[in-house]
């Protein structure tokens, strides 16, 4: 049986990256085995979500039947138990549900709009990016931001380390990056959005996600489903405490810190 579908939770314990979701994954620490669909569905009810985790359909007959259609449609979320990927976007639902149903939202009237058997369009391919691989930057600091923006890693990790922690968070939102955590890897990218709020900062900082929710769902909203400009990459392995050895050998890496 392959790695991803073993049932295992003390990556929950050990990666600083899954340890974004603690708050969550804490439903799951008593459980020694995979979650059902029925147990899905408990903690959905719990947190007031209006989604319902259901099997996936075998058999997809119509577009209505697809995976976002269903979503928007039915509230009905697609969800394969023995599997991380699906793990992980549950656990995004509970995290951030405003953000996730507008993604939705978004994704499910380009695919209506298009030209039936047509390629997805840019928007779609956008949402999808983000879906699986993005993060929100929140700083209190313009300079940290401008250093991501421009790939100054040296300068944001090494020389600004001592205040990384201070200064910013980096909260992820894209569930195979959570996937990946479970075996990291030189390479791990996010593609980020990046906010300055000083008050939205401190409320990260208290693991209060209901302002960065309600913030990053008006920005897909009102700005990035507007525009064609490139989110802005992160090696997220480079945030302090997130590799185990990051000296400075770590750091001149130039194929990951490009």
């Amino acid at each position: 049986m392959p790695f991803q579908e073993h049932w295992n939770i003390s990556a929950f314990q050990n990666s600083p990256i899954i340890q974004q979701l603690k708050s969550y994954t804490d439903i799951f620490n008593d459980y020694n085995q995979w979650p059902t669909i029925n147990n899905y569905l408990n903690v959905f009810i719990d947190h007031g979500l209006n989604i319902k985790p259901v099997a996936q359909s075998e058999v997809i007959t119509c577009f209505e039947d697809q995976y976002e259609p269903r979503v928007y449609l039915k509230n009905e979320l697609q969800t394969r138990t023995h599997n991380w990927h699906d793990f992980f976007n549950a656990l995004i639902w509970l995290k951030f549900p405003e953000t996730k149903k507008t993604l939705n939202n978004l994704h499910y009237f380009q695919a209506k709009n298009r030209v039936r058997g047509s390629n997805r369009t840019t928007l779609e391919n956008r949402i999808t990016q983000f879906d699986e691989c993005g993060a929100v930057i929140v700083s209190n600091n313009r300079e940290s931001l401008e250093l991501i923006r421009n790939h100054q890693w040296h300068e944001l990790f090494i020389d600004q380390r001592d205040q990384f922690d201070e200064n910013i968070r980096c909260v992820i939102f894209g569930h195979a990056i959570f996937e990946k955590a479970l075996k990291p890897y030189i390479g791990m990218t996010s593609h980020c959005v990046l906010i300055h709020d000083n008050e939205l900062l401190n409320s990260v900082k208290q693991e209060n996600y209901q302002k960065l929710d309600k913030k990053l769902s008006q920005i897909w909203t009102n700005e990035i489903s507007h525009t064609q400009e490139k989110f802005n990459a992160l090696p997220i392995l480079g945030i302090p405490g997130y590799w185990p050895d990051q000296n400075q050998k770590f750091y001149s890496n130039h194929q990951y810190f490009r």
